[in-house]
């Protein structure tokens, strides 16, 4: 079993016992400094005494454990509210909410998606996006990564008179 694989399983089981949920998890190299990064989530929102509780527990149990063979800092942290989206139940618990989707494979000519979400077609399984009108049927393993967008800026009217005074 993968190192990433025995935390994913081990931080499960602990979130659930806590009624919490793993949205996302990672493992990342950032110059010489190694970072696991759980986001975790639950019916209401987590709280920040949540994320320190999990983060002392699965820190304590890894450590014990032994799980990751060098240092490494890990991070704990509610999703945010460009939460990430990849679970065949998030796709349709976020239904009508906009999304920005990035995809292995380009899908009527587009590898970047941004548009509402529309949920999951239950017959193929695909993710379902409305983009300018176009829906288009995205399958959940060729999408790299999906979040949650906030609704789009609305442009500053002074940075535009700036532009039109020049």
């Amino acid at each position: 079993m993968k190192v990433l694989d025995q935390v994913r399983q081990l931080a499960e089981e602990m979130l659930e016992a806590a009624g919490l949920e793993l949205v996302h998890m990672e493992f990342v190299s950032e110059g010489k400094q190694w970072f696991l990064r759980l986001y975790i989530d639950r019916d209401g929102g987590a709280t920040i005494d949540d994320c320190v509780k999990v983060s002392r527990q699965l820190g304590y149990e890894l450590d014990v454990a032994d799980t990751i063979p060098h240092a490494y800092s890990l991070e704990v942290s509610s999703p945010g509210v460009d939460r990430i989206v990849g679970k065949a139940k998030d796709f349709k618990r976020f239904a009508g909410e906009r999304v920005r989707m990035k995809l292995k494979k380009a899908v009527n000519g587009r590898r970047n998606l941004t548009g509402m979400l529309k949920g999951m077609d239950d017959n193929t399984g695909a993710v379902q996006v409305d983009v300018d009108g176009e829906l288009i049927s995205v399958e959940l393993d060729n999408i790299r990564r999906a979040n949650l967008q906030m609704e789009p800026e609305v442009p500053d009217a002074r940075k535009q008179s700036r532009k039109n005074l020049k």
